[in-house]
């Protein structure tokens, strides 16, 4: 490839930056609380307490969240664009036929957040926990998962080609039936992991590789001796 495609190709995998309005208003109770099909624009979402709510197509662009709780929250159909999260408490959300774009995530917990037929684009996690959540029959496009806990995630039947991981804990995560090329993994833990027929055509680091061999040879039941 020549280095000016090699460049394009670069610059096409990494994922865009959140637009975030210089000036935000800050969101406060009730009157920005969640509500069916409400659309919410250029707010700061502090500490708010917004656990255990159960709405539908709501809609957030150019927002953030820090130390946000949403802790256990179902929000079927949500749309969220250009926002950052930090420290963002979202673990247990359940979010369905819902979309996350261009977005940062930094040092949130997800833990059991259950993202289910989404489409998660151009979006960085960085120092979350996300273990035991699902992205089961989600698209995942120009998305890097980086310095993550990602213990018993579930990727079954979505399609991350392209996704990286970095320096993340990867340990018994399910790819079953998961389109995986040119997914890579650099640093990552990757013992104990099932679905690993379907991590054809993936990129593993040298030192990452001996999780995937042992994993590959489980499902092959193949017996390995000293």
């Amino acid at each position: 490839m020549p280095p000016s495609n090699r460049n394009r190709a670069a610059r096409a995998a990494r994922p865009q930056a959140p637009a975030i309005p210089g000036e935000l208003t800050e969101a406060d109770l009730p009157e920005h609380d969640l509500r069916d099909e409400g659309v919410y624009l250029a707010l700061a979402f502090g500490g708010l307490d917004l656990t255990d709510r159960a709405v539908l197509a709501t809609e957030f662009e150019g927002c953030t969240f820090t130390h946000t709780r949403l802790t256990g929250s179902d929000l079927r159909g949500a749309l969220l664009s250009d926002v950052d999260m930090k420290n963002a408490d979202l673990a247990g959300v359940r979010v369905r036929d819902g979309s996350l774009m261009r977005a940062t995530v930094t040092g949130s917990r997800l833990t059991g957040a259950v993202w289910s037929a989404c489409t998660v684009r151009d979006t960085v996690f960085e120092g979350c926990r996300v273990d035991m959540a699902s992205f089961g029959y989600s698209t995942l496009k120009n998305v890097v998962f980086r310095d993550c806990n990602l213990s018993e995630v579930d990727f079954q039947e979505a399609d991350i080609r392209g996704v990286r991981f970095e320096g993340c804990n990867l340990e018994r995560a399910r790819f079953h039936r998961t389109r995986a090329e040119k997914a890579r993994f650099a640093d990552c833990e990757l013992f104990g992991v099932t679905g690993v027929e379907s991590l054809k055509g993936v990129s593993v680091k040298t030192t990452d590789a001996q999780g995937l061999l042992l994993a590959l040879a489980n499902a092959m039941e193949i017996e390995i001796v000293d």
